[in-house]
């Protein structure tokens, strides 16, 4: 990093270090002693702003480093040779950047700012040099990676679901996401497109559109411009799960039986 870098990074963060971090609770440094956590924020090569529309690093960039989401949100993107874009993920506060590079000299996809947000960048060979030194390091980056390649299996698997169970799933998502924020699980905003949203599940803006009618319909969420509100939460659940059909969801609002396979003591949002 260069000088002129390194001192707009300090007046952009003069004071913040991982032990004060908003979110260190979510990054490595979590279960390290003060003195591991030294260590590791020698490895923040900068602290950085990337605004609405910019990008955190580009497909074909040299991979020498990792980041994490400190404030904000990003997605991830693919455009193939012929000009074609595909969503590949969407990434939150706390999340990981650049992972997907880990094993190539260069990033594969676009990481670009939902809205204006801030990112750490760690050096990626440092990381591995000093995980080696400390356990509890070595064992989170493991698990982080582990957590990634879940992630990825969990949406292949998804894009061969209905689209409502698709659409279920990436709601509930928001709603954990916007809880591990210290925010309502069931009030939040969504900073992505919804051509953006239908690019990652794999459906075109009409069935978008369509969806959004449907669920509003039938009294599962309410939308104003890009506010959400979940008026159902379990009923998501259970949509998301697979364990009961959008057939079966029409139905019971007819107040036509339909066998329950779901025990809603077990909803994580404790509806009652």
């Amino acid at each position: 990093m260069s000088k002129s870098d390194n001192d707009l990074s300090k007046r952009l963060f003069p004071v913040l270090t991982c032990r004060n971090c908003i979110v260190k609770k979510y990054c490595f440094p979590h279960d390290l002693s003060p003195e591991e956590t030294a260590q590791f924020e020698q490895l923040v090569v900068r602290r950085r702003r990337v605004l609405r529309g910019e990008f955190a690093y580009r497909a074909h960039d040299e991979c020498s480093k990792i980041f994490i989401v400190r404030l904000g949100s990003f997605k991830t993107v693919r455009v193939s040779r012929y000009g074609g874009m595909d969503v590949i993920a969407f990434h939150h506060t706390g999340d990981l950047l650049g992972i997907e590079g880990a094993s190539h000299s260069a990033y594969e996809v676009d990481t670009i700012a939902l809205e204006d947000s801030q990112i750490c960048e760690l050096s990626f060979v440092g990381l591995e040099e000093l995980s080696r030194k400390i356990p509890r390091l070595h064992q989170q980056v493991w698990r982080r990676l582990s957590n990634e390649v879940t992630l990825m299996q969990q949406q292949s698997l998804l894009l061969k679901a209905r689209s409502e169970q698709r659409f279920a799933s990436f709601l509930l998502d928001l709603s954990r996401i916007s809880s591990r924020c210290g925010n309502a699980s069931t009030e939040f905003s969504l900073r992505m497109s919804r051509t953006d949203i239908g690019l990652f599940l794999g459906l075109t803006n009409e069935s978008m559109s369509r969806l959004i009618s449907k669920f509003r319909k039938a009294r599962l969420i309410d939308v104003s411009v890009r506010k959400v509100r979940v008026l159902s939460p379990c009923t998501l659940e259970e949509l998301a799960s697979g364990a009961i059909s959008w057939e079966q969801l029409e139905q019971e609002q007819m107040n036509l039986p339909r066998p329950r396979n779901v025990d809603l003591d077990k909803c994580i949002f404790n509806c009652g």
